[in-house]
């Protein structure tokens, strides 16, 4: 859908949706970052993995995240933020998914357990790149030049509320139905996030 036009009216009802999704994004993004952080605990014995191998799985996302944030941007340009996100949020919940599936994947045979992950992260950290420079282009699109700071302070809003709901909520998973449920939730909840801004931006 195309953008509204700017205007000197108040924020209609479909721009603050456009926002409360921005928000929720980013919220999923700051879930799949970080909960394997927290299910380390139960993967590292499981999966027989070391501090140094679990050091390298985390690396690996900032890798691909720091490697992605430009073409990221560029995609947004070229395509819009609402086909970019839409394909970021599905590839990295699907990663985020196949996360719990990683040790057992053929890859594994290849390249080790640890090896998989670091794939699988470096997958997710390149999707998640294109998140925060999208988000500005969609305040850019959907709010007046004096809404700007507002908007993106609203978006990036969910990292903090993210950050605060992924310990304990991925603990409480964790223990009660194992580590690779809380990737598959999480998984699930990107798509839904997914859906959500395909349809409505």
């Amino acid at each position: 859908m195309t953008p509204p036009a700017p205007s000197t009216t108040a924020p209609s009802s479909r721009r603050r949706l456009i926002l409360a999704l921005l928000f929720g994004i980013c919220v999923v993004t700051y879930i799949d970052r970080v909960n394997i952080s927290v299910a380390a605990r139960q993967m590292m014995p499981v999966l027989g993995l070391t501090d140094i191998q679990m050091g390298q799985i985390f690396s690996a996302f900032v890798i691909g995240y720091a490697l992605c944030q430009i073409p990221g941007g560029w995609l947004g340009d070229r395509w819009g933020p609402r086909l970019t996100l839409t394909l970021a949020v599905i590839w990295w919940s699907i990663f985020t998914g196949l996360t719990a599936l990683a040790p057992t994947w053929p890859l594994a045979g290849l390249l080790g357990i640890a090896g998989s992950l670091i794939v699988v992260r470096f997958l997710i950290g390149i999707g998640e790149a294109a998140a925060l420079p999208n988000f500005n282009r969609t305040i850019a699109n959907w709010l007046l030049p004096h809404e700007h700071g507002l908007g993106i302070g609203i978006a990036i809003g969910g990292l903090g509320v993210g950050s605060a709901l992924t310990p304990p909520l991925t603990a409480w998973i964790m223990v009660n139905y194992g580590w690779q449920t809380a990737f598959w939730l999480a998984s699930g909840l990107g798509l839904f996030v997914a859906g959500l801004w395909w349809c409505i931006a």
